[in-house]
């Protein structure tokens, strides 16, 4: 089929009532909003699915989340991934990521600390009060973050350690890319129980026990915007927003305590 193309007298009533739009209302057909980027640590998705929609509706455009390890995440980003905003598990990545001018120093924002749990399948008979319930040989395998990459796997590790478990553990542990991946590790059964950040447990619906703070050292949530971003507006209301009410009602929801610094 051949295509024609309009009169030219039709061509000029087009151009001008798309011109007319354009005054009227901005535009005729303007580039779509650019979405704004976020990598975020796995321990943060549940918040932050369930923030999305309110974020796009205040941010006015899409907004598009990445997660994973917050050590692979900043590895990322030196990589040239063209992410807004890194909220991380840690400070110590985002501050790295500052000091070699990825970052900016003065978007840094802790806005949470977060919780650590020892956490079992739902469907599971072990009983867990304690860490040291962990001995018992019918917990199996247990489920924890890669420590070089995840800063809950960093603090499960630390719990161990200080509870004296760590030796003894240790063959029975299964490693995780992810604080996400470990929870779906005992949610399926395929670990009888796993250290897991309580946003995960919860997100999954797992019974679990809170491991006392005094065995791990603070666990912070920090974020910071790119450097120079082209984003850099909506990022910054971004990390406004994470001090909202509404965005620290949904981060104690899932096991977070909402920060002011």
């Amino acid at each position: 089929m051949r295509l024609t193309r309009p009169p030219r007298r039709q061509q000029s009533v087009e151009v001008f009532a798309c011109l007319l739009t354009a005054v009227l209302l901005g535009g005729c057909a303007g580039p779509a909003p650019q979405p704004l980027t976020i990598a975020a640590a796995a321990s943060l998705a549940p918040v932050f699915d369930g923030l999305a929609a309110e974020l796009e509706g205040q941010l006015g455009g899409p907004v598009t989340f990445s997660y994973g390890s917050t050590a692979n995440l900043a590895e990322q980003i030196r990589n040239g991934a063209p992410f807004d905003i890194l909220a991380a598990a840690d400070a110590e990545h985002v501050d790295q990521l500052i000091a070699e001018g990825l970052l900016e120093a003065g978007s840094r924002s802790v806005f949470a600390h977060g919780r650590l749990v020892l956490a079992w399948p739902a469907d599971s008979t072990i009983e867990l009060r304690s860490l040291e319930d962990l001995l018992d040989p019918a917990v199996g395998y247990l489920a924890l973050a890669n420590p070089e990459f995840a800063p809950y796997g960093r603090a499960a590790r630390q719990a161990l350690e200080r509870s004296s478990l760590w030796t003894e553990l240790e063959p029975r542990l299964i490693y995780a890319e992810s604080i996400r991946d470990a929870g779906q590790l005992v949610a399926s059964g395929n670990a009888d129980a796993g250290l897991l950040a309580a946003s995960t447990a919860l997100s999954l619906g797992l019974p679990s026990l809170e491991v006392p703070a005094q065995f791990f050292d603070p666990i912070e949530h920090v974020a910071a915007a790119r450097r120079q971003g082209e984003n850099q507006e909506a990022a910054l209301e971004f990390l406004d927003f994470l001090h909202t009410a509404q965005a620290a009602a949904a981060m104690e929801s899932f096991g977070l305590s909402p920060s002011d610094g």
